[in-house]
């Protein structure tokens, strides 16, 4: 639609009460608004504006978008019997197909065709061939392979795509995907929830919960593909099921030395608090609080006691200050050895605690 300038920024639809009538089907959205642009359609995730939104376009349109973004073909992935999911012809639609393809029905995506296509919008609108394996490293010889990108087609304009991931950062902000929002780092993100389909057929109270994610949302470096099927979290809507644990996930990224960031290019809020006796940056990782944290508001945070993590992995002795609600920036790798301020100290929630580590003894 943006691409064929088919909707203006601006242009709102209406929410009709949350109940859209449409032949005989009726489309429902749980969190009804009154009006809405695109980009209140998809931060609240609503079907009636989609569908309404959707249905300016016309069949071969809708079709070579969604197929443009790899959907219904293989990926051509170095793994053997690749699904190619499902998208049908235009031809083979009834009445309804565009509006339940609007809504994420009537087609059949696997998580990899997901995760392409939201690279393409993390890469400008540049669609590329994925890939399983980055480099192969051989003992003595250094790196015997190393893949190389390869551009597939270009899906959509870089304008494009840039609106496309500021809206998705609306979701994580203020919208369904709140609980992946993270205290220093922009998310941009989609949460899906699907019913699930079981040997053809919709399976009575059984639910997909998906969320997908670029991170950072300025220039995204990882592109999160989180799946859950038939969650049992008390809620099946991804927003409750599936958007926090990519924020996990995504936290263990932050705090992992081999995971591919680049951490010179994010874009971090300034520190609270100075982080004392880092003489240098080597294994410095920034870690995060809960959402809602608000830096703004410092004057009133509380004043907590710094726990004492001394002995533990250190993985756990981060969890344990994040629950206790610090940030926390990392000194050396291995089981927790002291934290500064130390353990019994006072410090005021959302601070740094800078948590040293080493070799277990």
């Amino acid at each position: 639609m943006l691409t064929r300038e088919l909707v203006r920024p601006e242009e709102r639809v209406s929410g009709e009460g949350g109940r859209y009538r449409l032949a005989k089907r009726t489309i429902v959205d749980e969190e009804p608004l009154a009006s809405l642009t695109l980009a209140d359609a998809i931060r609240v995730s609503s079907n009636i504006a989609m569908v309404k939104f959707a249905a300016r376009l016309t069949r071969e349109a809708q079709y070579t978008t969604l197929r443009d973004f790899g959907f219904g073909t293989p990926t051509g992935i170095e793994f053997p019997s690749e699904a190619a999911g499902r998208l049908r012809l235009p031809r083979e639609w009834t009445r309804l197909s565009a509006a339940s393809l609007a809504m994420g029905y009537e087609m059949a995506v696997t998580s990899i065709q997901m995760a392409v296509a939201y690279g393409a919008l993390a890469n400008d609108g540049l669609l590329l061939q994925p890939a399983l394996v980055r480099q192969v490293r051989a003992p003595g010889r250094g790196v015997t392979y190393r893949h190389r990108t390869e551009p597939v087609r270009r899906v959509v304009t870089p304008e494009v795509a840039a609106a496309l991931r500021e809206m998705l950062r609306g979701v994580v902000e203020a919208g369904t995907g709140t609980g992946a929002a993270m205290a220093n780092f922009s998310v941009a993100a989609k949460t899906g929830t699907a019913r699930r389909v079981v040997r053809g057929r919709y399976a009575p109270g059984q639910y997909t919960a998906s969320f997908v994610a670029l991170f950072p949302a300025d220039r995204p470096q990882i592109v999160l593909v989180v799946k859950i099927d038939d969650p049992r979290t008390g809620s099946y809507f991804a927003a409750q099921a599936a958007a926090p644990v990519t924020r996990s996930m995504l936290e263990q990224a932050l705090a992992a030395r081999d995971v591919a960031i680049d951490r010179a290019r994010l874009s971090t809020a300034a520190p609270l608090a100075p982080v004392a006796g880092l003489e240098s940056s080597d294994g410095v990782v920034p870690y995060v609080v809960p959402w809602p944290y608000r830096p703004d508001t410092v004057t009133a945070r509380p004043v907590r006691t710094v726990p004492d993590v001394a002995g533990r992995s250190m993985r756990e002795a981060v969890h344990v200050l994040h629950r206790r609600g610090f940030r926390v920036a990392l000194k050396g790798w291995g089981v927790a050895r002291r934290t500064a301020p130390a353990a019994g100290d006072s410090a005021a929630a959302g601070s740094v605690v800078t948590l040293f580590a080493g070799p277990a003894p």
